[in-house]
């Protein structure tokens, strides 16, 4: 078993030689077996090895097994690393499940402890079936080819040097080293729906369908994780021509492109949106389709609610995914010509130069171009603000900043970003969209005011 575990690990490149591994140690049989297992690897795989243990407080016996994992540790020489949590305050304080907060406070520990130590990998004990159970459970949940593929043997600085191997194999392998370990009464308790899978769900398929049931679910497993890889690089690809915006608040998608996509590639794209503002883990099948149903629906400004607070918004013809949408800060610079200003609230930068018309007429003309002797020697590049008024040309009078947004159907959360420039009485410009009738260019103009906005890279 040891050389089988070994070249799972090489075959997957776990492990470089040096690194330095922490392996989470619970103290119940499949950790302990872990731990002994890398403890005897470290001379062939050349790694440095920590033990690291969660106290969850969940049960009487916790304490035992901090001690437990400890003295083994101290009689394998390995260093000791603990933390200990309240996970029922976490589960209340965050309104989730004792389950989910558990887990949510273990990989928050594995971060912090990685990050303090400078480690290159945390291994878990997780195996073949534990692999079975997952795949299962994202098959009731309602999942696609990505859920399918259940634990991966690395994932970022994750890793499952043990999933190439059943339980049986780590119970025989304990019992021929006269290994002892805890067990953790909490697996048993059938109020977890991951535990009725374990001890109801797939004897009942062993039993009554197939004896082998757990290799069938394993191969499931591999093939939808290699057909995942391939849909992956072909959904990377159609990345860029479908979102607009990412950051850490919000990924804004262009509805009408992605209508275009073939539906499989779409879910991918909806995925990884979500993946990039709170994680892969937890989106179900029903949250894609929703929100695929969502953005083929007539209209605009429609909204709906996921888990993990994440609101969707069909504006127009984008798609917003993120945070609820609301107003970006307010900004106000003066304007020096020659010159030019970084507005930190939105991520541009806004260039200003003064020329005469003869270099005009040998300008590009994507530029913005105003009559630089009818402006206002005090001028500012400036967020719109309630009751801001513009006179175009073509036009009588003066006209809502805010509905000429509405008739060009410009989204609400970026009518912030885009610029105005303007005096204290008076709108120049609106840029990168229209200027005032007023500032334009005409056959008495002997000065130009150039204006070149270059937008942050995370906005097209």
């Amino acid at each position: 078993m040891l050389q089988k575990i070994n070249d799972y690990i090489l075959k997957n490149q776990l492990f470089q030689e040096g690194a330095a591994v922490i392996a989470a140690v619970s103290g119940g049989p499949d950790s302990v077996a872990l731990l002994h297992i890398l403890k005897r690897l470290v001379p062939e795989l050349g790694i440095n090895l920590t033990a690291a243990h969660l106290n969850h407080q969940l049960r009487n016996e916790a304490g035992e097994e901090e001690e437990f994992v400890r003295s083994i540790c101290r009689e394998w020489q390995i260093p000791f690393c603990c933390k200990v949590v309240d996970v029922r305050k976490e589960a209340s304080d965050r309104r989730k499940g004792i389950e989910e907060a558990a887990r949510d406070c273990r990989y928050q520990y594995f971060d912090e402890l990685k990050q303090e130590l400078r480690a290159d990998r945390v291994a878990t004990a997780h195996h073949r079936d534990d692999q079975a159970e997952t795949v299962l459970l994202h098959i009731l949940r309602g999942t696609g080819i990505k859920g399918l593929r259940g634990i991966l043997p690395a994932h970022g600085y994750l890793v499952r040097p043990l999933l190439g191997v059943s339980r049986s194999d780590i119970e025989k392998y304990l019992e021929e080293n006269l290994l002892s370990y805890r067990i953790d009464s909490s697996n048993y308790d059938l109020s977890f729906m991951r535990n009725r899978v374990r001890h109801e769900l797939i004897p009942y398929l062993q039993k009554e369908f197939n004896p082998r049931i757990i290799d069938h679910l394993d191969r499931l497993g591999l093939i939808a994780r290699e057909e995942n890889q391939a849909m992956e690089i072909e959904a990377n690809k159609l990345m860029a021509s479908v979102v607009l915006i990412k950051d850490k608040e919000q990924v804004v998608i262009d509805n009408e492109v992605l209508q275009k996509v073939p539906p499989a590639f779409q879910r991918r794209i909806i995925l990884s949106a979500l993946g990039w503002l709170q994680g892969d883990y937890g989106w179900s099948a029903l949250d894609v389709q929703l929100i695929m149903d969502l953005t083929r629906k007539p209209g605009s400004a429609k909204s709906i609610k996921l888990r993990k607070n994440i609101w969707i918004s069909k504006v127009y013809e984008q798609l917003l995914i993120g945070n609820p949408i609301k107003e970006n800060a307010q900004y106000c610079y003066s304007v020096t010509i020659p010159g030019s200003i970084y507005i930190e609230e939105t991520g541009d930068k806004v260039y200003f130069d003064n020329i005469t018309m003869e270099e005009y007429q040998k300008r590009r003309h994507d530029e913005i171009y105003l009559d630089y002797e009818k402006l206002d020697r005090n001028i500012f590049l400036r967020c719109r603000t309630s009751g801001d008024r513009i006179s175009l040309p073509g036009m009588t009078g003066r006209k809502k900043i805010k509905d000429y947004f509405i008739d060009k159907k410009i989204p609400v959360f970026e009518r912030n970003r885009i610029p105005l420039l303007s005096s204290r009485d008076e709108v120049y410009a609106i840029i990168g969209h229209s200027i005032s009738r007023n500032v334009g260019i005409d056959e008495n103009t002997k000065r130009v005011l150039v204006i070149r906005r270059e937008p942050d890279e995370n906005t097209k």
